[in-house]
């Protein structure tokens, strides 16, 4: 191993490690979703009105929301929260050892990043690009939100980069268990598992198979967490209402074209066009017929089935997509620096071959 590789990949580490730090210490204020979370743990050991003032009680936002405005409320939004058992066992296991649970939620984070990091680097092999995905406010936000987004990403980052490594068991256990973490990751699941049928790399038969256990598994944790249908989820975050459980779960062809609308209207203030830009960049660049360029096929078709489905565009929903058009933006620029005669050993292997030119 060559001493500057060694050399950024130290740097790199010591980096992630600072970002991710950062994060722990400065989550997103008035993050209201965390005290939900933090409910639903302490109601496990606590009853409702027990748990309600605390909540309530424990932050100005919390304490603002005309939501939280009882504990019946309280214990109606709930279960829009508990389909992510896993995001929520993680939680407890990190209270456990003695940690407030405001700071468990804040460590999952921050540790979720710290680890896409590493995979992102694990995969890619360069330092300096990773670090500066890593960086990126898309990306940012994961560890610093109280939210099981980070964890999701790294499920399917890590499920993402075994699959391309022909390592289609943890690749599929990754993937498959990513659902438990966010149950709207079945959508990205079920594609996946068409594209490797339709590519040849398992029988239909086996798709099938897999494609029920993922239904299976939303179904399984739908029915014990007590959740909404998806038309009451889509009415209470979109249209409105106080309480989901006080929501009409009828939803009108034009009622949802407006909710549509709005949502696409919230794409100027995310960065989900430039990573579009680039997932474009990368699919004219990479070789034509390799698996990361077709990869970009499910990862695009589970995006925009996601977005008609809930049409919320903030970038933590998608911030798994970016990661993944990330890594094939990367190599398709060292691809094409390696057509043009260029240096790939090094980060700066495309920079290198440009001063060399000028020099020349």
């Amino acid at each position: 191993m060559k001493t500057t590789h060694v050399m950024s990949m130290t740097l790199y580490i010591i980096f992630l490690i600072g970002l991710g730090t950062i994060c722990f210490l400065r989550q997103l204020p008035g993050d209201f979703d965390r005290y939900i979370y933090e409910a639903i743990v302490r109601n496990r050991t606590q009853s409702l009105q027990v748990v309600y003032p605390i909540v309530k009680h424990s932050n100005p936002r919390a304490e603002a929301s005309s939501v939280l405005d009882s504990p019946e409320h309280l214990g109606q939004l709930e279960p829009l929260y508990a389909i992510r058992p896993v995001y929520i066992w993680a939680i407890e296991v990190v209270t456990s050892t003695g940690l407030s649970i405001q700071k468990a939620i804040s460590l999952v984070s921050a540790l979720s990043f710290v680890a896409i990091g590493l995979v992102l680097f694990m995969w890619t092999r360069a330092a300096l690009p990773s670090a500066l995905i890593m960086a990126s406010p898309a990306i940012v936000v994961l560890g610093r939100a109280g939210t099981p987004d980070a964890l999701s990403a790294l499920f399917i980052l890590s499920s993402a980069w075994a699959l391309i490594q022909e390592r289609l068991l943890p690749g599929l256990l990754l993937l498959l268990g990513s659902i438990w973490v966010r149950t709207d990751n079945v959508l990205l699941v079920l594609v996946v598992l068409a594209w490797l049928a339709w590519s040849s790399k398992m029988h239909k038969w086996q798709a099938g198979v897999l494609s029920a256990v993922a239904l299976f598994s939303v179904f399984f944790i739908n029915h014990f967490s007590g959740n909404y249908a998806w038309s009451v989820l889509f009415h209470y975050s979109f249209i409105g209402g106080r309480s989901p459980a006080e929501v009409s779960s009828h939803l009108s062809l034009r009622e949802y074209v407006v909710a549509f609308a709005k949502g696409l209207e919230e794409i100027g203030g995310q960065q989900i066009s430039i990573w579009i830009l680039l997932g474009i960049a990368a699919w004219h660049w990479l070789p034509q017929g390799i698996q990361l360029r077709i990869l970009l096929l499910p990862v695009a078709l589970a995006s925009l089935a996601r977005l008609v489905l809930f049409p919320a565009v903030e970038d933590r929903y998608f911030a798994w997509a970016y990661l993944i058009v990330g890594v094939c933006f990367l190599k398709a620029m060292r691809s094409s620096t390696a057509q043009s005669g260029g240096d790939e050993a090094t980060d700066f292997g495309l920079w290198r071959s440009s001063l060399a030119n000028k020099r020349e």
